[in-house]
């Protein structure tokens, strides 16, 4: 298995080089096919609340978006013009709907994909920040990378979350490109043990396995958190001095409201290394 393509959804000119330092140091290594996507972001229509009278459309942020769009299409090709993979930018129009659905549309044909943390104090982040959502959606891994200064490299040192469930088997079978060429690996277990549960709930079984696959995987166990198993996780983190989180994403959406569990929206928060979740 590897990252034949990768998909690296930019959107914020500022936060650019974070996501092209990962992408072209996993794409030199897997000689993946990079693929830079930019969406436009839909018109603003706003009613007047007055029978009959036509809504008002709003396109200043579409225009403001299309010239940025420029600098960072020239970043992208500059940054990759000497590499020995091949990359490729993609420029595509939200037109009427959510930028979301147009990254997803791309999204499900890759192998990963990059994407920048939500940054809630960035006034355009309610249009362009997806990382999330597309961690939820797309059915692919996505490597979501801080809006905090991180690590020179990713992947050297991986904590694991491991609970047992489907969502962290999904994360951690993803994760295995990155985790073959890992120096060090750790797999860390938060939630109590429930009596009479089997010893391999707790990590035994997925360790034996990921050493199979040629990942020499430490299996600890941790006592329940006392601050919420997110925080629980990026201490744990720190204290491994690792530079990559992989954990499953949980999480659903109804009718375009996602809900997130409590672990997810904690890490999604507060994360300070980069994190590859998948759903």
């Amino acid at each position: 298995m590897s990252y034949k393509t990768i998909l690296m959804h930019c959107n914020d000119q500022r936060r650019l080089p974070r996501l092209l330092a990962p992408t072209i140091a996993f794409a030199d290594r897997f000689q993946s096919h990079v693929i830079g996507l930019s969406v436009v972001p839909p018109l603003s229509v706003i009613t007047t609340g007055v029978i009959g009278a036509p809504p008002i459309i709003v396109d200043a942020h579409c225009e403001g978006y299309r010239q940025e769009n420029s600098a960072m299409r020239q970043h992208f090709k500059q940054a990759t013009a000497a590499s020995s993979f091949i990359a490729e930018w993609r420029d595509a129009d939200a037109g009427s709907f959510p930028v979301i659905d147009v990254v997803l549309e791309h999204a499900r044909a890759a192998d990963l994909v990059v994407a920048s943390q939500t940054d809630r104090d960035w006034p355009a982040s309610g249009w362009l920040d997806v990382a999330d959502l597309v961690a939820v959606e797309s059915g692919r891994p996505v490597l979501i990378i801080p809006n905090t200064p991180q690590p020179t490299h990713v992947g050297a040192r991986v904590l694991v979350a491991w609970n047992g469930s489907r969502e962290a088997a999904r994360a951690v079978f993803d994760a295995l490109p990155i985790l073959k060429h890992a120096e060090a690996t750790r797999l860390v277990w938060i939630e109590p043990q429930i009596d009479g549960e089997p010893e391999q709930a707790h990590g035994q079984d997925i360790c034996q396995t990921l050493l199979r696959h040629g990942v020499r995987c430490e299996k600890t166990k941790q006592a329940p958190p006392q601050d919420g198993v997110g925080p629980t996780l990026l201490a744990q983190a720190e204290t491994f001095a690792a530079d990559l989180l992989v954990m499953g994403c949980y999480g659903h959406t109804r009718l375009r409201e996602f809900v997130f569990g409590g672990a997810t929206r904690q890490v999604l928060q507060t994360m300070s290394i980069p994190v590859l979740m998948s759903h």
